[in-house]
């Protein structure tokens, strides 16, 4: 089975959501905060453009 990313922007952060902008579907969709860092850590996310994520 192969693994594929997702090119994600992120747009906005608070405390509980982060809302990404899916690259390839030029949609924004909110996504809990939990996920978010899972999901990036996971390599299913490759946040692309100007915001840096912490990831440690």
């Amino acid at each position: 089975m192969s693994a594929r990313s997702i090119k994600v922007k992120v747009v906005k952060e608070t405390s509980s959501t982060v809302t990404i902008m899916l690259m390839s579907l030029n949609r924004k969709m909110p996504v809990p905060r939990e996920d978010f860092e899972k999901r990036v850590k996971q390599g299913l996310y490759v946040v692309v453009g100007g915001e840096n994520t912490d990831t440690e």
